[in-house]
C-alpha cells in the first residue's frame, strides 16, 4: 500500500497554519485589513478553546494579549464584523478540503464513515436549511471532508464529489442506505478502497438477490419463514 495518496500529498509536511495560508482569499482589497490565514487560524483556535459561534470567536479573539497576537502576524484583534465578512466571503469546500487534508497527515484514515446532517439553525428567510454530506475517519477521529448538497443536487452526488478529493486506498467506507448506488461503490473500488453499505426496501431487487445469495444463511428467510408458520 502506497502512503500518502497522491491527492493528499500537498499536506505532507505542512504546518496547519500554511495550510490555512493557502486558502484563497476571495475578499476585495479594501475588506482586507486582516489577512485570511491570521483570521481563520484564530476562529480555529477559539473554536478548539469552546467558541461556537463568530461572537464567541471575537470575544476570544479581543482577549489575546499583543505578544499572542504577533504570533498570527497581526497586531491588533479583528472586530466581530471582520469575522462576519470573511466567513460570508470564505470558499467552505476548500476551507473543508484543506482542514480535512491537514487531519489526514501521513496516517491511513482507516474506516470512514459517510452521513448525510441537516444543519440546525442554518435556515435563513424562505432558504432551504444547510444540508451537508461529511466524512467521519474513526481513526483520526476527525471529519476529513464535508460537502454541502447544492438545492438541485441530493447526498449521492454530494457523496461522489467528497469521495474524489478522499484518500480511499486501503480505508473501508461505510453508510446508510442512499449511499448503496453502483457509481458510489465503483468510484470506491477504483480507488483500492472498500465498503459496507446497508441494503434496505429502498432497493427492494438488490435486497432479493442477496438473501437468494445466502440462501438459509439470510435472516430475510427466517423472516418469511415465520410469517409462512403464522
Amino acid at each position: 500500500m502506497k502512503w500518502p495518496p497522491k491527492n493528499m500529498g500537498g499536506f505532507m509536511g505542512r504546518s496547519l497554519w500554511d495550510v490555512l495560508g493557502a486558502i484563497v482569499d476571495r475578499r476585495g482589497r479594501k475588506g482586507r485589513r486582516f489577512p485570511l490565514q491570521a483570521v481563520l487560524a484564530i476562529a480555529v483556535a477559539a473554536m478548539l478553546a469552546g467558541a461556537n459561534d463568530l461572537r464567541a470567536i471575537f470575544r476570544w479573539g479581543r482577549r489575546l494579549k499583543p505578544e499572542a497576537l504577533a504570533l498570527f502576524g497581526i497586531d491588533r484583534a479583528p472586530c466581530h464584523a471582520t469575522y462576519h465578512y470573511v466567513f460570508r466571503s470564505l470558499d467552505g469546500d476548500a476551507l473543508a478540503r484543506a482542514l480535512g487534508g491537514f487531519a489526514c497527515g501521513r496516517d491511513e484514515p482507516g474506516h470512514i464513515a459517510l452521513d448525510g446532517k441537516t444543519l440546525r439553525g442554518s435556515r435563513r428567510l424562505d432558504a432551504k436549511a444547510l444540508h451537508v454530506v461529511s466524512a467521519f475517519a474513526t481513526r483520526l477521529s476527525a471529519v476529513v471532508g464535508d460537502l454541502a448538497v447544492a438545492p438541485d443536487e441530493n447526498e449521492i452526488t454530494a457523496a461522489l464529489a467528497l469521495l474524489k478529493d478522499l484518500p480511499l486506498e486501503g480505508a473501508i467506507i461505510t453508510g446508510d442506505a442512499i449511499f448503496c448506488q453502483r457509481e458510489v461503490c465503483q468510484t470506491i473500488t477504483d480507488r483500492q478502497g472498500d465498503y459496507l453499505f446497508v441494503v434496505k426496501d429502498n432497493q427492494p431487487a438488490l435486497k432479493a438477490d442477496i438473501a437468494e445469495s445466502f440462501g438459509d444463511l439470510s435472516p430475510l428467510t427466517d423472516r418469511r419463514r415465520r410469517r409462512s408458520a403464522a
